[in-house]
């Protein structure tokens, strides 16, 4: 296969471009796909730039969509239209469009089956108007889709806010649509990466309100917007877009971070995004990383590298763009070292990741295309280069650089304190207060569940006369001991905590009354061996319950109690079930 890729600033310079690349094109091929990224949000010169395409390549499979910027061999084109030509030698294109005027759910079922039945089916790119089409809707009924098909593509923009964006082919022109294209090949491989970059940072918030599954109504019971007015001092006001591009929200989805960049407000506090977001999912606020940007373009490309693609094509979210300014050149410089390679800035990326076609915002995404075999050496990785950045984006890299190591420091210093709340500062293991929340917890959640969930209640034998005779620092040493014997003797599901002076509690959840019995006697037995004291053993009686069906936690924990009560006037060093 071979791509030439083209850029023009106005329609007169088309005709060079088709001649150019008719003198270029080999003899032979399956199919040519033209893609056009353009500047143009005017309809009726979208219209003749395609009807001029059509007349002078009646073979040519033509697509495109407007966008926010152009790339070229591996830079910027600002206010330019892209034209990339890529000639293949046994793979087949086909081209579908989808509008808002019919049910996008029906057509993502209509769709699926067209691809269900395609032979040799590798790939599909989608460009979108993601503002105005319910392409979520439609992507939801594609998971019957072959795992193998990759997906990628990007949603259309523009450089003004109040300017039309149009998806289109040579037959149609949308401004609320789809375009659709299927690559089947025997021989084609595609290769998709993708990079991110922003990071999450505070506490997570549950999305507790939407209104269908672009508008969020209320983070934690609250107004949407607060969550910028109260931590950010970002408030609705004609920039408030223009303010929150740094700070998407972010949510954690089959295994991906997903972005969520809210394109406007509502009068009632709510956010409005073009990609979908569901209520009970958590969220939180992200900030974006010069440095940690560039590092997931390279780690892109070297991936990229190692597949010796032939073509390149690149959906790069137009906020990217605007974040890193100038510093913009250091995520595309490499591409074109790899393949020759044309894209645009989009409002939305589109991805498959863990068998779901994904929405996305703030990512990069690049596929390499190759028909058939490596052909030559493959192309080595260059050397990994440090980025120097300027300027503001050198202000904006050591600021997320603080931010990342003071927020991990803040929970590191978190952890510990969690750790020092819940832990028994003599034997390490939990404290009263987090063995019985936890106690009550299983009580509860076991019996939700109808699983069995049986109670170890342990209390060392003549523990005072130990203190009497030994002193305290013997005492403690058999408590740790004690408290040892437990973390051993216990699975990593079990808890283990320390009731108060010389009693221990063990949680088993799953376990029933016999399993239960079998690990205390295991217990009592180990402990026993121990020679810690010079004139006697230490031993511990020990209480057992399993908890009965409708029982409530007070009840079951008289009756273990009580079990323990009856092990200590029983000649001890015993277990009662």
């Amino acid at each position: 296969m071979k791509q030439s890729i083209y850029n023009i600033q106005s329609l007169g310079e088309l005709d060079d471009c088709i001649e150019k690349f008719r003198e270029s094109c080999p003899e032979t091929y399956s199919s040519i796909l033209v893609s056009v990224f353009t500047h143009w949000t005017d309809m009726e010169v979208i219209a003749k730039l395609t009807a001029r395409l059509h007349s002078r390549l009646p073979q040519a499979c033509i697509v495109g969509s407007t966008s926010s910027g152009g790339i070229v061999e591996g830079q910027l084109e600002m206010y330019s239209t892209v034209l990339s030509f890529m000639v293949f030698e046994d793979t087949w294109v086909h081209v579908y469009s989808f509008s808002d005027r019919t049910d996008s759910v029906e057509d993502g079922e209509l769709f699926l089956t067209e691809c269900q039945t395609m032979e040799d089916l590798v790939g599909i790119e989608f460009m979108a108007t993601l503002r105005s089409f319910n392409a979520q809707g439609f992507f939801g009924q594609m998971k019957g889709l072959d795992p193998e098909v990759v997906v990628f593509g990007g949603g259309a923009d523009s450089y003004a806010p109040d300017e039309n964006i149009y998806v289109f082919t040579d037959e149609t022109i949308l401004d609320a649509g789809m375009v659709a294209v299927c690559f089947a090949s025997p021989s084609l491989s595609i290769k998709v990466e993708s990079g991110f970059g922003w990071k999450p940072l505070g506490m997570p918030m549950r999305i507790t309100a939407t209104h269908g599954n672009l508008i969020i109504r209320e983070l934690d019971s609250k107004p949407a917007v607060s969550v910028y007015e109260k931590y950010l001092k970002i408030y609705p006001n004609d920039h408030f877009h223009q303010n929150t591009l740094a700070f998407p929200l972010v949510v954690e989805r089959d295994g991906a971070s997903l972005a969520r960049l809210p394109d406007t407000y509502m009068d009632d506090g709510s956010l409005v995004f073009n990609a979908n977001c569901n209520e009970g999912e958590y969220v939180r606020l992200a900030y974006g990383d010069p440095g940690e940007i560039l590092e997931n373009t390279q780690r892109m490309q070297e991936g990229l590298m190692r597949e010796t693609p032939e073509a390149i094509l690149i959906f790069s979210c137009v906020t990217r763009r605007i974040f890193l300014q100038d510093s913009v050149k250091y995520e595309l410089r490499h591409f074109q070292e790899i393949a020759s390679a044309a894209g645009l800035y989009t409002h939305g990326e589109i991805n498959r990741e863990g068998g779901h076609i994904q929405m996305l915002n703030m990512t990069l995404v690049a596929v390499g295309f190759r028909e058939g075999v490596v052909k030559g050496e493959r192309k080595k990785p260059w050397h990994r280069e440090t980025m120097e950045l300027h300027d503001n984006m050198s202000l904006a890299q050591r600021l997320a650089c603080f931010i990342t190591v003071t927020a991990a420091e803040l929970e590191s210093a978190n952890r510990k304190l969690a750790m020092l709340a819940s832990q028994d500062r003599l034997t390490e293991i939990f404290n009263r207060g987090e063995i019985e929340q936890r106690l009550k917890l299983s009580v509860r959640g076991m019996r939700e569940m109808g699983k069995p969930l049986s109670v170890i209640m342990l209390d060392l034998d003549n523990f005072k006369s130990i203190n009497d005779t030994f002193g305290h620092e013997m005492g403690d040493l058999v408590l740790k001991t004690a408290a040892r014997v437990l973390r051993e003797n216990i699975r990593a599901s079990d808890a283990a905590g320390r009731w108060g002076g010389e009693e221990f509690l063990v949680v088993l959840p799953g376990a029933a009354l016999e399993a239960a019995v079998e690990v205390a006697e295991r217990i009592r037995e180990t402990l026993s061996s121990k020679s810690l004291l010079p004139d006697r053993q230490v031993t511990a009686s020990l209480g057992v319950a399993e908890v009965r069906e409708g029982e409530e936690y007070k009840s079951f924990y008289q009756r273990l109690d009580a079990n323990l009560y009856t092990a200590k006037h029983s000649g001890k060093n015993c277990v009662v079930s």
